[in-house]
């Protein structure tokens, strides 16, 4: 147990063991499969996402991120390969843009078929791409000005 002791405190020294157990305590679930997102802004956050589904393309939101934190968006292995992001500030102004069109609700949703969103009575909305090369958990952090 003494020797143990030594160990860990020789580790805690150095400057990688210090960010190794800082990154452990800081995201505790950083290995667990599915799509994570951090926002590294000074803003509060609200995430919806895109992805193809057998069903069609497929949107939901919202999740509510604060500063400097993160959230499991999606909880399984990513069978996807592309996702889609879209983020607006507490003001529901959109934070990013992107290149993709996909319908939203102010409300909390799931929707199929990211078209004609006026016709139905939904918002459009710019989401950005996000190429997950085939992995199974990816995180995305958000960081601007």
């Amino acid at each position: 147990m003494n020797r143990r002791r030594k160990d860990l405190g020789s580790l805690l020294k150095t400057a990688a063991g210090v960010v190794s157990v800082w990154g452990i305590l800081a995201f505790p679930n950083v290995a667990e499969a599915g799509l994570r997102v951090c926002n590294g802004s000074v803003d509060l956050v609200n995430v919806a996402i895109g992805y193809e589904t057998e069903e069609g393309v497929r949107t939901e939101g919202w999740w509510t991120i604060t500063s400097n934190a993160c959230s499991q968006i999606l909880q399984e292995a990513l069978a996807a390969k592309r996702y889609y992001l879209h983020v607006a500030d507490g003001f529901s102004e959109s934070r990013l843009g992107g290149d993709i069109t996909l319908c939203i609700r102010e409300e909390k949703f799931v929707l199929y078929d990211g078209d004609q969103c006026w016709q139905r009575g939904l918002i459009e909305a710019d989401f950005f791409q996000i190429e997950t090369e085939g992995a199974q958990d990816w995180t995305v952090l958000l960081s601007y000005d």
